[in-house]
């Protein structure tokens, strides 16, 4: 191979520079780098050879907000979503976020109930999606049963955040359970559109009943029965049949529904099944998207997915290099430094 003269030099150069700057110090501004170029990414390109057009090449820098959002465009033209759609919203605390675009633009807002929270219904906040299938079958089938517990703050329905529906006599808990679910089967037959935010996986399950609590039992009732429970963690395969009778109860409600599934990149607050509650919180995100992935998947043009978690988690600049996948050295460094101060490597 020839070189030319400014090659040489430019060799020469960087060579010196290598030699004189420290190890550290050259990283350090190698990362430097990655952020300017993040910023001047060029255009986003397919891949002729491969017959893949440009949202199937991973986007580099500032095209990742391009890519996805012409992906879901794609991905949508079949939902029919607009600012006078009818559309209701279930799930977890990201949920309420959707509720609050929709009612701040003056969109059409499914609310048949009022709500301690911001949803169609009083839900409260639905994390799991065993406790998901509780509330849409009590919503489908009037001979559910009724679960009722007390706490000095009244009567409450578990299968609903205690918050949402504290009632002072047994009797007045239990016809507000069912107006509220009159509600509730009311609410997913008038939208045209149910968004539902799918985020935690671990319940209390009440040993007796079978029924998935929607939050932790209060303090008095786990010190009195505390062996009543047990903490559930729901494998893959628990969460796609569950979400699979969740869109059929659904459907069997609102024929003509069309159901958005996202997944909250909201983490765990806590974990009751791990001492690593980060690596127990994401280990559970990353199975309920793949649940997800798999239901959505059976129903093309029924069924669809809002990239949520993807949005907030996969574009990271303090972390990534500026194609939005290779990992700064900072961030190697970082990641070293834990296996060192956690093992006998020094």
């Amino acid at each position: 191979m020839v070189y030319t003269k400014a090659a040489l030099i430019m060799s020469a150069l960087r060579s010196f520079f290598v030699a004189l700057i420290p190890k550290v110090a050259r990283r350090y501004f190698k990362d430097l780098l990655e952020s300017l170029r993040r910023h001047n990414p060029g255009p986003q390109l397919g891949s002729a050879k491969h017959s893949l057009i440009p949202t199937q090449i991973y986007p580099v820098g500032t095209n990742f907000y391009k890519v996805l959002n012409s992906a879901t465009r794609e991905k949508f033209s079949g939902l029919g979503l607009t600012p006078a759609t009818a559309v209701a919203s279930i799930g977890t605390c990201f949920a309420e976020e959707f509720a609050y675009f929709m009612r701040g633009r003056g969109y059409n807002y499914v609310t048949t109930e009022k709500d301690v929270l911001t949803a169609s219904a009083n839900w409260g906040r639905v994390y799991t999606v065993p406790n998901l299938l509780q509330i849409v079958s009590y919503s489908a089938e009037p001979s559910y049963p009724v679960f009722l517990e007390k706490t000095d703050q009244g009567w409450f329905d578990p299968l609903r955040e205690a918050g949402a529906s504290y009632s002072p006599s047994r009797e007045a808990a239990h016809a507000a359970v069912l107006e509220h679910r009159r509600a509730s089967r009311e609410a997913f037959g008038q939208c045209d559109v149910l968004i539902i935010t799918v985020g935690q996986n671990e319940a209390w399950t009440d040993r007796a009943t079978g029924q998935v609590w929607a939050t932790l039992p209060p303090q008095t009732i786990l010190r009195a029965r505390k062996e009543d429970f047990s903490v559930s963690e729901f494998s893959f395969e628990e969460n796609v049949i569950a979400l699979t009778q969740v869109v059929s109860t659904l459907q069997k409600i609102n024929p003509a529904v069309k159901i958005v599934f996202t997944v909250s990149p909201v983490a765990s607050y806590a974990s009751f099944s791990d001492i690593d509650v980060v690596s127990q919180s994401f280990a559970n995100k990353c199975l309920l998207r793949a649940a997800v992935n798999n239901v959505v998947a059976s129903q093309p043009g029924k069924i669809f997915y809002f990239p949520s978690f993807e949005m907030v988690l996969c574009y990271n600049p303090f972390n990534f290099r500026a194609d939005n996948r290779h990992v700064k050295y900072a961030a190697v460094d970082r990641i070293f430094s834990v296996l060192s101060k956690s093992t006998l490597l020094r």
